[in-house]
């Protein structure tokens, strides 16, 4: 063989090496990169899941303590109406925003933090009702006892269910399932 020929396979070899060695970094390069594409849209998916689920819990808290707060005005001999009515309009304002930010979990999802949501809203949407009521036949000759009840009753299903929702948002944002027991 003569030396130019030689060389001119050396070169070729050289120049097949070089694109073979880019391509194959090329491919690292764009699979590296799409990694890390989906990384930051799992992180942006779950800040947003964050954010509505924290809209929600704000709002599902102030209206269970205003609800808890207006049931302690109507206790006693001299229930203080003015003061429910009070509470009972905070209530009313924070439920509104539970409405809100539940159309929110709705888009969110997943389901399991959805119909959690849905549980705490009725629950609360329950107390509110019951409250509304408890207010009117104020100074009841039998205190109103059925209606103490029934609003304890309420205070603890809220909480188990504010409780289920957290665990059901917990398990989302991880990207874990909850066990069925957890759910309702």
């Amino acid at each position: 063989m003569d030396q130019g020929l030689a060389a001119l396979l050396g070169a070729t070899v050289g120049v097949v090496g070089t694109v073979v060695a880019s391509a194959i970094s090329s491919g690292s390069t764009r699979r590296q990169m799409e990694g890390q594409a989906k990384v930051e849209h799992s992180q942006w998916r779950r800040q947003l899941r964050r954010d509505a689920y924290s809209t929600f819990l704000a709002p599902a808290n102030g209206s269970r303590s205003a609800l808890k707060m207006a049931a302690r005005a109507l206790v006693g001999d001299a229930p203080d109406v003015a003061e429910a009515d009070r509470r009972l309009q905070i209530a009313q304002d924070q439920l509104v925003l539970v409405q809100a930010a539940w159309a929110g979990l709705a888009v969110e999802g997943p389901e399991s933090v959805e119909q959690a949501a849905h549980g705490v809203h009725l629950g609360l949407h329950s107390m509110h009702t019951t409250l509304l009521v408890w207010r009117d036949s104020s100074g009841s000759p039998d205190r109103n006892v059925n209606f103490v009840e029934r609003h304890a009753v309420e205070v603890t299903m809220v909480s188990e269910r504010l409780g289920s929702f957290t665990s059901a948002a917990r398990a989302a944002l991880d990207n874990i399932e909850l066990p069925s027991s957890r759910r309702s």
